[in-house]
C-alpha cells in the first residue's frame, strides 16, 4: 500500500511534462502456458539516449499496482501478480532525466482466453504392426490443464515419411493406438491440444503443434485364426487320448492288483489249521534231520517178455555178461516164464512205490511251503 501511494505521489508532478518524452513502441501482451508478459520496443529515434520503463497493473480495483519500477529492460512479468480467470488492465510508460511520456494501456486482458498452450510431448512406440502414441501437455505456469479447461482433446495427424497425405484422428485419451498400418514403413506423427473452456470464446482452440516424431512400424507377428484352431483342435484331441489312456492304466492296475491282492479272505478254520505246527512224524524227522548222502547205484533196465522164448532170445542175445544177474534162471521154458513174470512184478511194484513216495514228497513239500508263508 505504501508503494503504492509513493507511485502515485511521483507520478503526480510528471504529468504536465508528459509530451516531453515519447511512449514505447509496439507494446504487446504475451500470454504462453498461462503466463502473463508485457513487452515493448523503445520510441523511435532515440538511439543513444538512456530510457527506463515502468509497468503497472490493475484488476477489480480503481488504481495500477507497479510491478516494473524504472527498469531499463523491454519487458515485464506479471504472471506471479495475477490469477488464471482474472481480467486485468495493463500499462506502460518512458521515462528519462524525471520526465515520462503517457500511458500505453492494455485493457480487459483474461489470461484463460489469450494464454497459448505450449506443444505436447510425444513419444511412439511400435509393436505388432501397430503405433503407440504417449503424449503428455506441457506444464503450465498456473494451475494445469484439468482444472483451466472444460474438456480437452488430441488432434493427431500421421503420415507416412515422405508424403504429402496425412490422415488424422481425434482421441480424447493421452494413449493412443494407429492400427492399419502398413509394417516396415516409416510413419510420422504431429499432435495438437484443442481446449474447451468454459468460455464460448476461447472453444475449440487449438495448443502449439508438436514437432514431427517418425518411428519404423515393425512387423505384424499376429497368429492367423485357422492356425489357432488348429492348435486347439490337436490339443483338445492329445488331452482325449492323454485322459482315456491314463483311465485304461489305472483300471488295469486296479485290476492286477486286486488279482495279486483278492479281497476274499481264507476261512478261519483254514488259517487255524495252516498256522499249527505239523504233528506228522514223518515231516518233523526230514525237518530235523541232516542232508543224507546221495548215493549213486548202476541201473539196468531190463524189459518184460510174456513170451519164454522170447525172453531166451534176449538173454542169448545180450550174452553171458548181461545175463549175470540173472544166471539163476532156469533154462526150461516153465521156469523162464515165471522168473519173467516175477520180474515184471518186482518191477511194476518198485514203480508203483516210487510213484507214492514223490506224490507224499510233493504233498509234504507243498505243506511245507505254506506254513513257511
Amino acid at each position: 500500500m505504501i508503494r503504492t501511494l509513493l507511485s502515485l505521489l511521483l507520478l503526480c508532478p510528471r504529468a504536465a511534462a508528459g509530451g516531453k518524452v515519447p511512449s514505447p513502441e509496439d507494446v504487446t501482451v504475451i500470454s504462453q502456458d498461462m503466463g502473463l508478459i508485457l513487452k515493448w520496443n523503445p520510441p523511435k529515434n532515440s538511439t543513444g539516449q538512456n530510457f527506463t520503463y515502468t509497468a503497472e497493473y490493475r484488476d477489480y480495483q480503481p488504481f495500477f499496482l507497479t510491478v516494473c519500477w524504472s527498469t531499463s529492460s523491454l519487458s515485464c512479468d506479471f504472471t506471479d501478480m495475477v490469477s488464471a480467470f482474472g481480467v486485468y488492465d495493463l500499462r506502460v510508460r518512458t521515462e528519462r532525466e524525471g520526465n515520462s511520456s503517457d500511458w500505453i494501456v492494455k485493457e480487459n486482458i483474461s489470461l484463460d482466453k489469450i494464454t497459448v498452450i505450449s506443444a505436447p510431448g510425444v513419444k511412439l512406440q511400435s509393436r505388432k504392426g501397430e503405433i503407440e502414441v504417449n503424449i503428455t501437455g506441457p506444464t503450465l505456469k498456473k494451475s494445469n490443464l484439468e482444472e483451466l479447461f472444460n474438456s480437452m482433446s488430441y488432434r493427431i495427424r500421421y503420415w507416412i515419411d515422405g508424403q504429402v497425405e496425412k490422415k488424422e484422428l481425434r482421441a480424447e485419451q493421452s494413449r493412443v493406438m494407429l492400427q492399419s498400418l502398413t509394417p516396415n514403413v516409416r510413419y510420422c506423427v504431429q499432435v495438437e491440444i484443442l481446449t474447451n473452456s468454459f468460455t464460448e470464446e476461447s472453444k475449440g482452440k487449438p495448443s502449439l503443434p508438436s514437432n514431427h516424431t517418425c518411428i519404423l512400424n515393425t512387423e505384424n507377428d499376429d497368429v492367423e485364426l485357422w492356425l489357432i484352431l488348429v492348435v486347439l483342435l490337436g490339443s483338445f484331441v492329445v488331452v482325449l487320448v492323454s485322459v482315456v489312456l491314463v483311465f485304461f492304466a489305472c483300471w488295469f492296475s486296479y485290476k492286477g492288483f486286486r488279482f495279486l491282492h483278492p479281497e476274499a479272505k481264507l476261512p478261519e478254520h483254514f488259517k487255524q489249521y495252516l498256522c499249527e505246527r505239523p504233528k506228522s512224524s514223518l515231516f518233523l524227522a526230514m525237518q530235523n534231520s541232516p542232508q543224507p548222502e546221495e548215493r549213486y547205484h548202476e541201473v539196468s533196465i531190463v524189459q518184460c517178455l510174456d513170451d519164454p522164448s522170447a525172453l531166451q532170445q534176449l538173454q542169448q542175445a545180450q550174452g553171458s555178461n548181461r545175463t549175470r544177474p540173472y544166471a539163476n534162471i532156469s533154462p526150461k521154458p516153465e521156469d523162464g516164464q515165471n522168473r519173467g513174470e516175477m520180474l515184471c512184478e518186482r518191477e511194476h511194484r518198485k514203480n508203483e512205490e516210487n510213484a507214492g513216495r514223490s506224490v507224499r514228497q510233493s504233498g509234504e513239500e507243498e505243506m511245507q511251503r505254506l506254513l513257511l508263508q
